[in-house]
């Protein structure tokens, strides 16, 4: 008769393989860019104003990760993901505790892995993957407290419910179903007072940044109805289709034990919860996906694909509260096993592919773009014309971006086409301090406000640059305009 409990789980080699990998994914993908991607670069121009806002997010998140490369460099920024990455996996072990028993748990956090979204794509540090660690706080804290029924756990769901907020408005779809939650099997709380101290608390930590919204007439609300999609019906599809395809390795990994496991305990195997909390399994575990494609599809909303990253975090955590009890011991090594072998196959090859990855294409990723050339180039260009430091790139806001993140303590950015894009930035500051305005060959740009504002026949320099290009044998031009005030020429 084969064991009823599985081995123990050793710590050592597992806390051993969770350096190695955040080692990995932290130092060698510096090492193998030319660039930042364009989410991490232009959070990066953002974060470095420390406003309330910004015109497509709140603003926890660039201003974390400006910290974070200010600290650590290059490395920062890729650094700051692995770590939202291991504090989702240790709040989910913290839910699957409550739960299940300590070896499904470990269990749970460390198939979180398998999904998809927890690997490549964290290349790219965004609100998507600051989100991560935050919707797992609001799936333990709320579970918590309602299974303890202390105010301080009532509290830390408030707190993490503000701090969610301020970090992207998509947490609001995570906050809808717990709510439902609530009002479908747990609605005696509601005449407690810990939910509504949690409220308060959480309006209160938005509150600046909700001030903020109003005085800028929603900004982000209204960029973002510019971007739904055309085909709303299709996009819910997609997006249902994409999170399944995340899914897939966990599914394989997940198939390929319990095969093994079957083989092992021939007729034993009986699919059932090994919680007594399965309602809320399945609220923190499937909820939000599920409710943002019924929006889609019934309200024409549209859904982007990689709203899922976050909503993910408790898919190891359903596996394992239904998996049959006298299939663990057999299927923890395969499941292991199947979890190593795609960690390693999928961190080679996406060093494989930042190395190689635009040579074999013939075009560059935003990863490729020759980053350290444009911000040198710029540098030198400005200290030809003016004695002042250079204090603000204008342009679209790849380029400005380029230029302004190369160094943690860059010029400030202005972006076309909206001075509200870039409120740090004004005619005054432009007249005394000088702008250097970008644009790639080929582009004929109006000048983006404030910059309009200057005297056109002031002391202006204008010029072209032509930078290495290795992927087609063409130079990239570039052309440039500065604008050197009085005080500030050479």
């Amino acid at each position: 008769m084969p064991p009823t409990s599985p081995p123990a789980l050793a710590w050592r080699p597992i806390a051993a393989w969770a350096l190695l990998y955040i080692a990995a994914w932290s130092v060698l993908p510096p090492l193998l860019t030319s660039s930042f991607p364009l989410d991490v670069a232009e959070s990066l121009s953002w974060g470095r104003e420390w406003q309330w806002g910004y015109y497509k997010h709140p603003p926890l998140a660039p201003w974390v990760l400006h910290g974070f490369y200010r600290v650590f460099g290059q490395s920062g920024p890729f650094l700051l993901s692995q770590l939202c990455i291991a504090a989702t996996l240790y709040l989910v072990w913290r839910t699957a505790l409550r739960l299940v028993d300590r070896q499904r748990a470990l269990l749970a956090a460390l198939l979180t892995m398998a999904v998809v979204y927890y690997t490549r794509p964290a290349l790219e540090f965004n609100h998507n993957i600051a989100q991560m660690p935050i919707w797992a706080g609001l799936g333990h804290s709320l579970l918590a407290a309602l299974q303890d029924g202390r105010r301080r756990q009532w509290l830390l769901w408030g707190l993490w419910a503000g701090v969610g907020m301020l970090t992207k408005y998509s947490v609001a779809i995570l906050l809808i179903v717990q709510g439902l939650y609530l009002l479908a099997a747990q609605r005696h709380v509601l005449r407690q007072s810990g939910p509504w101290l949690a409220v308060v608390l959480g309006l209160a930590i938005f509150a600046p940044h909700l001030a903020w919204l109003v005085r800028n007439d929603w900004l982000p609300l209204t960029y973002a109805s510019s971007r739904s999609s055309s085909h709303p019906t299709r996009a819910a599809i997609d997006f249902l289709l994409t999170q399944w395809l995340n899914h897939l390795p966990l599914a394989v990994i997940a198939a390929v034990a319990a095969w093994r496991a079957r083989r092992a305990a021939p007729g034993q195997g009986r699919w059932r919860w090994q919680t007594a909390w399965p309602g809320y399994v399945l609220t923190v575990a499937l909820g939000s996906g599920l409710l943002v494609t019924v929006l889609g599809l019934v309200t024409g909303l549209g859904v982007h694909d990689m709203w899922g990253m976050p909503m993910w975090a408790f898919s190891g955590l359903l596996l394992m509260a239904v998996w049959p009890q006298a299939w663990l011991p057999a299927a923890q090594r395969p499941l292991l096993r199947g979890l190593a072998v795609w960690l390693v196959l999928i961190t080679l090859l996406t060093d494989v592919f930042l190395a190689y990855g635009a040579q074999w294409r013939q075009r560059p990723s935003r990863t490729d773009w020759p980053q350290a050339a444009l911000a040198a180039q710029a540098q030198r260009t400005w200290d030809a014309v003016s004695t002042c430091p250079l204090d603000v790139v204008a342009g679209d806001y790849w380029l400005t971006a380029l230029v302004t993140t190369a160094q943690a303590s860059g010029p400030s950015v202005l972006i076309n086409h909206d001075a509200r894009f870039s409120p740090w930035v004004s005619l005054e500051r432009l007249q005394t301090r000088g702008v250097l305005w970008l644009w790639q060959d080929g582009q004929t740009p109006a000048p983006p406000a404030p910059m309009d504002g200057l005297p056109q026949d002031g002391p202006w320099h204008s010029g072209q640059w032509e930078l290495a290009w290795p992927f087609n044998g063409q130079p990239w031009v570039l052309h440039w305009r500065a604008y050197v005030p009085a005080a500030c020429a050479r």
